[in-house]
């Protein structure tokens, strides 16, 4: 993801570049390589793009160096990249507990995934990328260990991420840093079995009901009523039930979720994001599948590219063929900006407009 951050932050250390990632990937990653993508002109360098990806068998460390090295850190024009592993190692240190902040590292241990490094190294140089630092980290938490992979004696403790400049602002700016991926994932997960299930036997009555009402001017009323909620969750009144059922329907017109997009791009964009969660957690198959897809869009326009996949996740595992959501899985994939991301949603309004328009005449 990128960072939603506009203001210059000045990174020091190593140990405060790993104390930064949690922030930059929006949780706390295990058993991961890390890609952190830098544009470098001359001494200065600004965040581009963060790549998160597991760590590979040794059978599959050719094809995850060739991903990275012909895909979204080209797409991004990186120049540069700070290559981090966490997990994967036994740090030296009292497994009771964290040693305090600061303190040495007991002892140096090999860090883990030499040959993923190597590989790496080889990989982003033929692509014209230089790698600027390579860390391994036992676990990226504050007191955790870490180590150069080009220097024995470059080593150190994690300070606590919170207390760092990027931290401060990250936390300014009303980002949230999950403990895990997998607290991520149950943001976006169903509210309960029964509250989905309530939902849908309720939209099935909903859908007979509005198949009775006149076919002319549906999809303007429709547009309208998932407008009005936006407005309503920003101005920070509550929807019942009804109100959220009939806007979850109407954004099942794919004109209208297309034209929905557009929301991203103004001051209602988090107020609408809001809605999206709301409805992830209680809409029942297929109706998530259209809401799932605009939480993803929504936050990945913000740079919050983790919460975009995980939304992805819900929406794959019921509608696979889903065609945003593919089209959106490539863009995070193949490293699309966020600017092509906004202008994909105008092309994307400007076609649900014409089908209303054409369908009018």
């Amino acid at each position: 993801m990128t960072t939603p951050l506009n203001a210059r932050i000045r990174i020091g250390d190593a140990g405060e570049v790993l104390a930064a990632v949690p922030h930059l990937l929006g949780f706390i990653p295990a058993d991961s390589l890390i890609l952190i993508g830098l544009h470098t002109t001359g001494d200065a360098a600004t965040f581009g793009l963060t790549l998160r990806l597991d760590l590979p068998p040794p059978e599959h460390r050719r094809a995850l160096v060739e991903y990275v090295s012909t895909g979204p850190l080209i797409r991004r024009g990186i120049t540069g990249v700070i290559a981090v592993v966490a997990g994967s190692g036994t740090a030296g240190h009292d497994p009771g507990g964290p040693p305090p902040e600061g303190s040495e590292v007991d002892e140096h241990v090999e860090a883990p995934e030499l040959e993923l490094i190597a590989l790496l190294r080889e990989g982003l140089a033929e692509a014209g990328i230089e790698v600027l630092h390579e860390l391994w980290a036992d676990r990226l938490e504050a007191g955790g260990s870490w180590q150069c992979y080009d220097d024995p004696v470059c080593a150190g403790r994690i300070p606590d991420p919170k207390r760092t400049a990027l931290g401060a602002a990250m936390a300014a700016s009303g980002s949230v840093t999950f403990d895990s991926r997998e607290e991520l994932q149950r943001l976006v997960a169903p509210e309960s079995e029964r509250a989905v299930a309530r939902w849908s036997a309720r939209l099935a009555a909903m859908i007979e009901d509005v198949e009775r009402e006149p076919e002319s001017g549906r999809v303007h009323r429709d547009v309208a009523i998932t407008l009005a909620g936006i407005r309503r969750t920003a101005a920070g009144e509550a929807l019942t039930e009804d109100d959220q059922l009939r806007i979850l329907l109407a954004l099942s017109d794919h004109r209208v979720r297309d034209l929905c997009l557009g929301v991203a791009l103004g001051d209602s964009a988090m107020a609408a994001e809001q809605l999206w969660l709301s409805l992830v957690r209680k809409a029942p198959e297929p109706e998530v599948a259209e809401v799932g897809a605009l939480l993803a869009f929504f936050a990945y326009l913000r740079g919050e590219g983790a919460l975009a996949s995980v939304a992805l996740e819900r929406v794959e595992a019921g509608r696979p063929e889903h065609t945003l959501g593919r089209l959106l899985r490539q863009a995070l994939d193949t490293g699309v900006s966020p600017k092509e991301m906004a202008d994909m949603a105008k092309e994307a309004m400007t076609d649900a407009q014409l089908m209303i328009e054409e369908e009018e005449s």
